[in-house]
């Protein structure tokens, strides 16, 4: 081939690259082209905050395909795995994105949801944190903001004794060795759409693994939050939840009382304290 044969193929080749590529407007470019990243934010300062946050889920869905990542924090970055955006979908396709900090997640044919149990020990409970947004790859150039709310209600619980208690007591001292909540629920599905359902299984957390000599000043207990599943149960003795504290005074032995609670304000995202205050009904 002599040089102006080559010069023309060269030429040729080059235009045809140029035809190609004139039509290339409207491909989805490959997954590794397209990065996603991630925005984080909280609906309200609360004890679980994006400065302790440091890892979550989160699930892509478009026509029926879900792309599942996992998004971990170092210093002030967040790192997201898989680096890409749903392939399927074209860079105006709206997609919805579900994230959650626990449990596990389900499609449900479109109406996804995230199946919780709440962890039996009780001094290191977290928040079940959850968020969904709908974006399109083209609106922000593949990144996702996503704004956390508080699924679970935050309890906590003081101890004291009344001033007719320690009149009574005089100078023998009252101790709790153990404070135990019964008949909580602990499993349900959180519907990013509709909020709590389908609560079962009760179970007990204890409150408090050391003994406490109770005074008439509030004192926190040991659990410090449980972050409980939002339930509303009026109180019923030992049919609801309750609470069963074993105390023993100077010398003596062991003995316990119930105290029934109402959980009617344990609502989704609230924070609740509940002093146990024992008094001569409760301490024979």
């Amino acid at each position: 081939m002599n040089n102006k044969q080559t010069l023309m193929t060269l030429v040729l080749t080059a235009g045809l690259l140029v035809a190609c590529s004139s039509d290339d407007d409207n491909v989805v470019p490959a997954a590794s082209q397209r990065p996603i990243s991630v925005e984080v934010g909280m609906t309200r300062a609360a004890i679980t905050t994006t400065q302790t946050l440091s890892k979550f889920s989160m699930s892509g869905v478009y026509s029926g395909t879900v792309s599942a990542y996992t998004i971990t924090k170092s210093g002030d970055t967040w790192t997201i795995s898989p680096n890409s955006w749903p392939s399927a979908a074209g860079n105006n396709d709206v997609v919805p994105f579900y994230a959650y900090t626990g449990g596990t997640y389900y499609y449900n044919g479109g109406n996804p949801y995230v199946s919780y149990t709440v962890p039996e020990n009780a001094s290191t409970q977290h928040d079940l944190l959850v968020a969904t947004n709908n974006v399109a790859y083209s609106e922000r150039n593949g990144k996702v903001s996503l704004t956390f709310d508080h699924a679970c209600a935050a309890v906590e619980f003081n101890v004291c004794m009344t001033n007719t208690l320690k009149a009574q007591l005089g100078n023998t001292p009252l101790k709790i060795s153990s404070i135990v909540l019964h008949n909580v629920y602990s499993k349900g599905k959180y519907y990013f759409a509709t909020g709590w359902q389908e609560l079962s299984e009760l179970n007990y957390y204890t409150l408090n693994d050391a003994d406490i000599t109770v005074s008439t000043t509030s004192q926190p207990l040991s659990s410090n939050y449980l972050f409980m599943i939002p339930q509303q149960r009026a109180k019923d003795g030992t049919s609801g939840v309750y609470l069963e504290v074993t105390y023993a005074f100077a010398g003596q032995t062991q003995s316990t009382a119930i105290i029934p609670l109402d959980t009617n304000d344990w609502l989704e995202s609230s924070t609740n304290t509940i002093d146990i205050k024992l008094g001569t009904t409760l301490i024979k």
